[in-house]
């Protein structure tokens, strides 16, 4: 052992080199003590740990600025302490201790060792032995012990005590090995360099990005740089002069093509690099790992690039350190202790609810009651071996417990058999409602109770008075997440004092709830009562709350599923569940005659909305033809959740003979069910909302029928009996005064009917379209309700004459029907068959919005939008618009989406998916740049779908199939 001494700041100080710890002379010492609170802290050495905020003495791991503050002692690496003064000049008047690797300094009772992390270039871990007894901490900060091309390679020690840092703390993050991901990205170059493209690189402008220059290095190809880059790769080449980079630019526009641009991920949607029009991008993270990687960060490609130590290497760390006693910080800390529990391993989260504000005495009992209401860290170990808690039936525990195992099986089956077992023991009071809640539905439909009015502002402000979490905190929380139930899980977490895991808050109770956010008037008064709700329910349960407020369950139980294990909870058959569903327009209520085995009690009921049927798309006149009157798809109905009703007969033969195909224009208006009796008119939308009092006109015509009857129709904008566009019919949503709307206009509202559900106390849906026709035409219709045209085509090119014709009366295509066929609620099959031609328009949800330019530069002017995969429910980008709209439309989305804001980085939101639009576009063609495998050429917003919704949207197999791109 050699030793050097050094005078800093009047203070002398030993550096001694170590190969291994200090020698321990007191046996069984106790643990080094350790706080967390507004960071971490070590009483006895009076040392943070990488805090963020200032502070009198700290360890400073790396120069990233996410751990670096100006603190009035800082103790790092010599190269951090360099890239820290280049980066921030932050050591001005300000001491900074900079011991070499493995360099001892002995200090207050301590000796302090530096150990290289592998994170980025100058990282270190802080190695502590107390000098009296031989207790040694290990604090890792962020590390990784897979070699890179830039950092110094990890060393670990063993210690007593092991802080570890565990953003990739989940089994799923196993990051394939370095050589071949810098395969694939240098590939993800050379072929966008030969396509006559230009690759950007995405990567944090220290560490990351030094990482990527130096792999580009051995592809010889000339490099642009980022001007936050090009600093930082200085300082590392001065610092580094043995290490290879190549030749490498500033970053200039007009000189772009040909080079390859590393730029940090805050400039990928710069206005210099939006021009340059022939860019690929690709993001390089260990989130790469993580499903929709693409979609959330916008980029045509990822590569699990990462600087952390990845699952396997922070098992192997805490193997080689052989600590007594883990505490985990940053990420998965919950999940990765309680893994290492399960291992045998004394280990703790100091951020989350197993030891909450963590403080450790010498004897390792905490000064402040963990979270989980135990006495201490070795009761709370005791209890994890102990079976998981059972929880009553009706319990709210229970429903969010059978939404987490529904998360985590894929298998259908498994999937239905957790909500199946739930549903069954449940009373008929909670029944219906769980039901609906499963299937992302908060209230009965047919009470039309409208929004809760609870927006993602409300659900953040009552997080931060439950939580008592700063602003800063509850923003990091919610950025590192990107979901709405998660972070919601995180924060409450983080409450001064937990509530028990032992809940007795019931599915009545969480209803209960809602009923009172309901009645607050105003977003403070919605603020107080959430709070006071989140405030005394356990973390997972209020998690799931904010999800049911938010819509974003995410647990994959969707309405189909629902039903199906709604039959295999009571027994019955699945297409007579899925039937009394779709009559009833409710699956709660459907599930509670299927409780007391009274299904075939379900029948339509006047001013009780039924699904609509739905018609598939077909793109040209003879693929109509065939499926009608060739017969070959006369199987079933395809519901939009996957399943299907039960065969039908052959149909399609006219009483007349040989086949006609029955064509109606199809309408650019708004789908409405008409519901009368002799004292009472209500419109319905497709989506079974209540929009009565937008059409008050519609309402007194409807009265003066003589029939009492449920009508599924459209509504229509005229003016001088010409026919309008759904934009022209739009503006009158959201009206209240509807009676002064038109007082200086000429346009006029009618309901066009083209089917009858029931009449007089009958219900028709099992009659032939035939029938419901003739039932239809007996009726006399009043002055503002008409019936729709009915032509009939006996050929191919009839039908393509027809759609000609249409579309030179003003609309959008034909439907084709099948004469023969029963009215089926909810379903989209394939005896309505809808002909718009290809490249008109798709129906799409915005998953982003964007801060605009210029004079728009105030707005969210600019929507990212997706469509939906069938089978797993998933939005698939499929392009980005920015024209179409006026501006107090775009002024209405942009207050829309700042309240239903996910998450955001730099200018651009990640939104809640609940506001579709309706696309025009020149074509559409196979393209990587989504994550949907398809872009569209020239896409323009055509509408504001506000009468649709996200499960109305149009399906990737339709785009694909408009494409000419294989399944």
């Amino acid at each position: 052992m050699g030793t050097t001494v050094a005078i800093h700041e009047g203070k002398r100080i030993e550096f001694q080199k170590f190969l291994t710890p200090v020698p321990v002379s007191v046996p069984a010492p106790a643990h080094i003590k350790v706080h967390h609170a507004d960071g971490i802290y070590l009483p006895e050495p009076d040392l943070w740990l990488d805090p963020p905020f200032q502070k009198g003495r700290a360890f400073v791991s790396h120069a990233h600025s996410d751990h670096f503050a100006r603190h009035a002692q800082t103790i790092c690496s010599p190269v951090t302490r360099t890239l820290i003064e280049r980066r921030y000049g932050a050591f001005r008047n300000r001491e900074a201790i900079s011991p070499a690797y493995g360099d001892v300094v002995e200090e207050g009772g301590f000796a302090i060792r530096l150990l290289p992390a592998g994170h980025i270039y100058g990282s270190a871990m802080l190695h502590l032995t107390r000098l009296s007894d031989g207790a040694s901490l290990l604090y890792t900060g962020d590390f990784k012990l897979r070699q890179g091309l830039t950092a110094e390679p990890a060393e670990l020690l063993p210690a007593d005590t092991l802080i570890l840092e565990t953003t990739f703390g989940l089994p799923q993050f196993h990051f394939p090995p370095m050589a071949k991901i810098l395969e694939q990205m240098l590939r993800f170059v050379r072929e966008t360099l030969e396509d006559g493209g230009i690759p950007v690189l995405l990567g944090y402008s220290l560490g990351k990005a030094q990482e990527i220059i130096s792999a580009l290095h051995l592809a010889g190809v000339p490099v642009m740089l980022h001007e936050s880059i090009l600093k930082m790769t200085a300082a590392y080449r001065e610092l580094h002069p043995g290490h290879e980079f190549p030749e490498y630019e500033p970053f200039d526009p007009a000189q772009a093509h040909g080079h390859v641009l590393v730029l940090p991920p805050s400039a990928a949607r710069s206005q210099a690099v939006r021009r340059l029009k022939v860019c690929r991008t690709a993001m390089l993270s260990g989130w790469a790992l993580t499903p929709g990687a693409k979609y959330r960060y916008q980029v045509d490609e990822v590569f699990p690039l990462s600087d952390h130590a990845d699952y396997p290497e922070l098992i192997r760390c805490v193997e080689v350190v052989k600590p007594k006693v883990v505490y985990t910080v940053h990420g998965y800390t919950s999940e990765f202790a309680q893994d290492l529990r399960q291992r045998g391993w004394e280990a703790w989260s100091l951020v989350s609810d197993d030891q909450m504000e963590l403080s450790l005495s010498a004897d390792f009992v905490p000064t402040t009651t963990p979270a989980s209401g135990t006495a201490s860290p070795e009761v709370l170990h005791t209890t994890a071996e102990e079976p998981p808690k059972v929880h009553a039936p009706e319990s709210f525990a229970t429903w969010c417990v059978t939404c987490e195992r529904v998360a985590a099986d894929a298998s259908r089956l498994k999937k239905q058999e957790h909500l199946a077992a739930c549903l069954g023991a449940l009373r008929e009071e909670n029944l219906a409602t769980a039901a609906r809640w499963f299937s992302g539905l908060l209230d009965d439909p047919a009470a039309q109770t409208g929004p809760l009015q609870v927006g993602w502002s409300v659900i953040r402000r009552a997080l931060l008075q439950a939580s008592q979490l700063r602003e800063q905190e509850y923003r990091a929380i919610s950025r590192q997440q990107a979901d709405t139930g998660r972070t919601a899980f995180l924060v409450l977490q983080r409450r001064p004092s937990q509530v028990s895991d032992g809940s007795t808050i019931t599915i009545s109770d969480v209803a209960a709830i809602f009923r009172n956010l309901r009645a607050a008037r105003g977003p403070n008064e919605k603020a107080s009562v959430l709070q006071q709700a989140l405030k005394d329910m356990p973390a997972l349960e209020g998690s799931f709350l904010v999800r049911l407020l938010t819509g974003e369950l995410r647990v994959g139980s969707r309405e189909g599923l629902v039903e199906e294990a709604v039959a295999k909870a009571f027994n019955v058959e699945a297409d007579a569940l899925r039937e009394a569903a779709m009559l009833s327009g409710d699956i709660g209520r459907a599930a509670v005659l299927a409780s007391r085995d009274a299904l075939d009690e379900a029948q339509p009921t006047l001013f009780i909305p039924i699904k609509v049927m739905l018609a598939s798309p077909e793109e040209t006149a003879e693929d109509i033809w065939e499926r009608i009157c060739d017969g070959d798809a006369k199987t079933a109905d395809d519901g939009d959740d996957g399943s299907t009703a039960a065969p039908l007969k052959k149909q399609s033969t006219s009483p007349d003979g040989p086949c006609k195909v029955w064509l109606e224009d199809k309408f650019d208006g708004i789908r409405a069910q008409l519901h009368r009796s002799k004292d009472q008119v209500k419109i319905f939308t497709r989506d079974l909302k209540d929009f009565t009092d937008q059409f008050p006109e519609i309402v007194q015509s409807a009265h003066a029928l003589k029939e009492d009857v449920i009508l599924d129709g459209e509504l229509i904008a005229f003016s001088e009996n010409k026919k309008l566009t759904f934009h022209d019919l739009q503006k009158r949503l959201g009206r209240r005064d509807q009676g002064d709307l038109f007082v200086s206009s000429d346009i006029t509202v009618r309901y066009i009917a083209f089917d009858m559900l029931w009449k007089n106390g009958v219900g028709l849906l099992h009659e032939t379209l035939a029938t419901r026709r003739q039932h239809l035409e007996a009726m006399k219709m009043p002055s503002l309700l008409r019936r729709i045209a009915v032509t009939e085509a006996r050929s191919p090119e009839e039908v393509e004459d027809a759609f000609h014709a249409a579309r030179r009366n003003g609309n959008e295509g034909l439907i084709a029907k099948d004469r023969d066929s029963l009215y089926t609620p909810g379903r989209r099959g394939k005896t309505w068959l809808k002909l718009k031609k290809a490249f008109s328009t798709l129906d799409v949800v915005v998953v982003k919005a964007e801060q605009g330019h210029g004079k728009r530069s105030h707005v969210l002017s600019d929507y990212t939008f997706a469509v939906r995969e069938e089978g797993t429910g998933a939005l698939k980008v499929i392009g980005k618009a920015y024209s179409g709209l006026t501006d107090v439309e775009i002024e209405t989305l942009t207050e829309h989406f700042k309240e239903h804001t996910l998450s955001q980085r730099g200018h651009v939101r990640t939104v809640t998916p609940n506001v579709v639009l309706e696309i025009a576009f020149d074509s559409i063609q196979a393209s990587q740049r989504h994550d949907s495998g398809l872009a569209l050429r020239f896409p323009r917003i055509k509408a504001i779908r506000t009468d649709k919704t996200p499960a109305d949207i149009d399906t990737l197999a339709y785009a694909r199939k408009l494409a000419g791109v294989g399944q």
